[in-house]
This record gives structure tokens, sequence and C-alpha cells, in this order.
């Protein structure tokens, strides 16, 4: 197995002679929310950092600075959890990718790990890719359908890739509302057919997060089952950056107007 390389480990020496094997690398980005009573604040750039890394390691891809603060400004009511404005995080992400095309890497791959930064991360990489002649690509750090935030399975993930950090005799299972005062709650967003600005505290007092009415559970979480999802989508996310990797740039870029 190749030993990834983490960019703030090395000197500019090194980071000279990066450019020159690869034109990839992977940007973790993440956020600092709460996830629960068992959770650590940094799940999602801890899960984002962690997968990056591994990825890395098996793709010989370097590995920018994670991006630990994003766009949480939902989870505000529980102390500890950061968050900037969508504009200033965009803007922070793009420059990040231009200084790391200016050295030679022009494919950025960013590996998101919280869902409240996806359409900020597809504008940048529409960016990128459109007006600058960097191609960029944004995937998410766990597989499809995971039920609920800070739920079985991401907390699963968490005590897979850095367990110290996840005390399980604090979970719970959260039955979530259904109410804004006298409102029905019909999804995470939904008031019946209208999309409205929620806070995670409308739904959930423990920060255990999913659709109206339903139970969160993440009492049943283990390591095992973070290490049974992870596992085969690691595979699938090798291959595809081994397969961009091996694409010319100028094939993966927009097209010109005629």
């Amino acid at each position: 197995m190749i030993h990834t390389v983490q960019l703030h480990e090395v000197s500019w020496t090194e980071a000279m002679k990066l450019g020159e094997k690869t034109d990839v690398a992977i940007l973790p980005v993440g956020s600092t929310e709460q996830h629960g009573p068992h959770n650590p604040l940094g799940t999602d750039h801890l899960i984002a950092a962690a997968f990056s890394k591994v990825v890395g390691d098996r793709t010989g891809v370097p590995v920018l600075p994670v991006i630990p603060v994003g766009i949480s400004e939902h989870h505000r009511q529980f102390p500890g959890t950061l968050y900037v404005p969508q504009q200033i995080f965009r803007e922070y992400v793009l420059n990040v990718a231009l200084s790391a095309a200016s050295h030679g890497f022009k494919k950025i791959l960013i590996f998101n790990g919280h869902g409240g930064n996806t359409a900020a991360l597809i504008e940048v990489a529409g960016i990128l890719r459109r007006q600058h002649g960097i191609f960029s690509a944004v995937l998410m750090t766990f597989p499809l359908g995971l039920s609920g935030h800070a739920g079985t399975e991401e907390t699963s993930i968490n005590l897979f890739y850095h367990g110290y950090l996840v005390h399980m005799e604090r979970a719970v299972d959260t039955l979530q509302n259904e109410k804004l005062g006298s409102v029905k709650i019909t999804g995470i967003s939904k008031l019946g057919s209208f999309d409205f600005p929620w806070d995670t505290i409308d739904l959930t007092e423990t920060g255990v997060l999913g659709s109206a009415g339903r139970t969160i559970v993440s009492t049943t979480a283990t390591r095992e089952k973070g290490e049974e999802l992870m596992k085969p989508f690691t595979d699938e996310v090798v291959k595809m950056v081994e397969e961009i990797k091996m694409a010319k740039l100028e094939e993966l870029l927009s097209k010109p107007h005629k």
C-alpha cells in the first residue's frame, strides 16, 4: 500500500515534486457541529479527513489540509457548533483550490463530510471547471441512505475511524417532533408542500436528527457496522479516483461555446 502524502506534513521542496508527479489532489471538507450527545463535534471533518487518507493511501493522491468549518447555522442552538456564511465558505474553498492548482494540481476532488455544504461545493466545482480550466468534482464521504444525522450508521462510521472519541454510554434514540407550533412538519425541511428554513432544534432536542415523526436510533451503533459500510464504498471511490488520475485533463473540462 502507498502511504498518502498529507500536504501539510511535507516541505515545499517535496510539494514541488508532488505537483510534477500527479495533477490530482483531494481536498477534505467538513463541519464542526453537534452530532448528538455521544459523537464529537468534529464528526464531519474527522470522517472526511480519515476517509481522504485511506483513499490517498490506496491511490497515491496527495491530501490537502481539511477545511473543518462549514455551513451549519441550522445547528447553532447546540453549544460548540461553528459556522460561516455560504458566500464566505464558497470563497474560501474556491481560493484554497485555486492555490493548489497553481502548484500543478489541476484536478481537485472535494471529499465532503457535511450535507449542508453540498450545494455551495458544487457551485465552487462549477466555477473551477468552467472559468479556470481546473477539473473538480464533489463526493460525500459516506454511502447514500444513512438513516439520520448522528444515527446508527454515522455513529458506526465514527467508531470505525476514531472510536476513542465516541461515548456510546451517552447515545440516545430520539423520536422527532411533528409540529412547528400548531403546523405539521412533514419531513426535515417540509411544512406540507412548503420548504422552510428549519433548525435542528425544531425536530430534536438531543441533536440525533431525522425526518419528522420517526425515531432515529443511535444506540445500536458498532465499529463492525461502520467497517461494513465503508469498505465497499472505499473500493468504489478508489476505482473512480484511479480513472480520474488516468484521464486527460482537457477531456474533463467544460466544452467551449460554439
